[in-house]
């Protein structure tokens, strides 16, 4: 049976998501590629997506919806807001935490991916076609 090597921590929270969803490591796995390849396949983009960042020593979170680009900040400043795209939300945190600052900032790299680590932009992908 072929094998996939993971660092510890990602090897901790599988075996962590397997007791909690009272099946196998190999079952976790199986499970989160399923629901990525079938959302690949029937064409859609998967459910909202937890994110979250950490500015001037504070932890926000939020969801992206990665068909509308839009992110609700869930905790932190601004909690309970959605912002139209990951940067108008990204300045709107950076505003509410330090408002002497100018807060351009690319929201794509500001926010990370809750589940990975990797920046926001890792999920991101062209506009689709109509």
């Amino acid at each position: 049976m072929p094998t996939i090597e993971l660092d510890e921590l990602t090897h901790s929270k599988v075996i962590f998501a397997a007791r909690v969803m009272g099946c196998s490591p190999s079952e976790v796995v199986s499970r989160l590629v399923e629901s990525w390849s079938s959302a690949e396949e029937a064409g859609t983009e998967p459910e909202e997506v937890r994110v979250h960042a950490v500015y001037r020593g504070e932890r926000v979170s939020g969801l992206f919806d990665p068909a509308t680009r839009a992110l609700t900040v869930t905790a932190g400043p601004g909690a309970g807001k959605t912002h139209s795209s990951p940067s108008a939300a990204a300045m709107a945190v950076i505003h509410a935490i330090n408002p002497d600052r100018n807060p351009s900032v690319n929201g794509w790299s500001f926010w990370r991916v809750t589940r990975t680590g990797e920046e926001l932009k890792s999920l991101r992908r062209p506009p689709r076609s109509v």
